[in-house]
């Protein structure tokens, strides 16, 4: 069936009950750094601030980011030592929780409204610069960051060693830590900090992906699974390593499909978070014709039937 939305971040957070206020941002930084730090409450207004690389093509500004960069922790932590002396003036303290995942706590909430990083990746930079009635400031203090950044002793190590530079910050996600309904029932499976932090506002059980098991005991009454893998791969054009996170994702749909076909589990509910929901039943599995190719795996699988 057809749903509405197409960001899998707005999604998630649809499924607790969090939407983006009218013009502005959905809170994901405080609520991701929720989970990054789980015995200190994000206080106040939090933004990510993702290490980017700005590279010039022609008459364009592209923004790479995410685990291509290969940024190391000492990196990482040197730069932000670097911005928080230099911005510690302006109300601005930036931190690391993973080298390639900062936050930025502002004392002054900025009046902007931003572009998930996920949306800029490997495209244009100038569609997605900051708007609202903050927008001038902010872009400022973003652009000085840059040159900070390029003069850092950091950058010309990597420059030499032939490695993307850390060119500035893409801010986004910004808000302060939203209300989340309990949801105790539920048990959310997911490496991304995004649904672990939902997770832990809501008061639900949390497993990443490769320490859970379906079938466990005692079973709740809804599993959550958000499967970020084949992500980053595609956003970077990386199609070996989305081929190999599809093929990860398929082999791990095994367990819950047996589960289902066992009667175990009432159904199973497929998000693409581009517009289309799947929903399968036992009964429904039966319907081998009904499926795209269904026949042919069957026939595979099993062999031939006997007539």
């Amino acid at each position: 069936e057809a749903i509405p939305g197409d960001d899998p971040l707005e999604i998630l957070a649809a499924v607790f009950g969090i939407t983006p206020p009218a013009g502005g941002d959905l809170p994901s930084a405080a609520l991701s750094r929720l989970s990054d730090v789980p015995d200190r409450s994000p206080q106040g207004f939090w933004l990510h601030a993702d290490p980017v690389h700005l590279r010039a093509d022609r008459d364009r500004l592209l923004a790479f980011a995410g685990p291509r960069l290969g940024i190391e922790d000492a990196e990482a932590r040197a730069l932000v030592a670097a911005f928080n002396a230099h911005f510690a003036s302006d109300g601005l303290a930036l931190e690391v929780t993973d080298p390639g995942r900062w936050y930025l706590h502002a004392e002054v909430p900025p009046e902007i409204v931003t572009t998930p990083i996920h949306r800029v990746a490997g495209g244009p930079v100038d569609p997605h610069l900051p708007g609202g009635a903050g927008a001038g400031v902010w872009t400022r203090l973003q652009t000085e960051a840059q040159m900070l950044f390029h003069d850092h002793p950091v950058n010309r190590v990597r420059e030499s060693a032939g490695r993307p530079m850390i060119s500035g910050l893409w801010t986004w996600g910004g808000g302060v830590l939203p209300q989340v309904a309990a949801a105790g029932h539920r048990l959310v499976v997911a490496d991304h900090p995004l649904a672990r932090g939902l997770a832990r506002a809501a008061g639900a059980e949390i497993q990443p992906i490769d320490g859970w098991r379906p079938g466990g005991s005692p079973a709740p009454a809804e599993v959550l699974v958000f499967w970020d893998r084949p992500w980053w791969p595609a956003l970077d054009g990386d199609s070996d390593g989305w081929r190999s996170a599809l093929v990860a994702l398929d082999t791990w749909l095994a367990a819950p499909l047996e589960m289902l076909r066992r009667g175990a589990l009432s159904a199973l509910v497929l998000e693409d978070a581009r517009g289309t929901r799947f929903t399968t039943t036992r009964r429904g599995l039966r319907r081998f014709w009904r499926r795209g190719g269904g026949l042919g795996a069957r026939i595979k699988r099993e062999g031939a039937p006997r007539v």
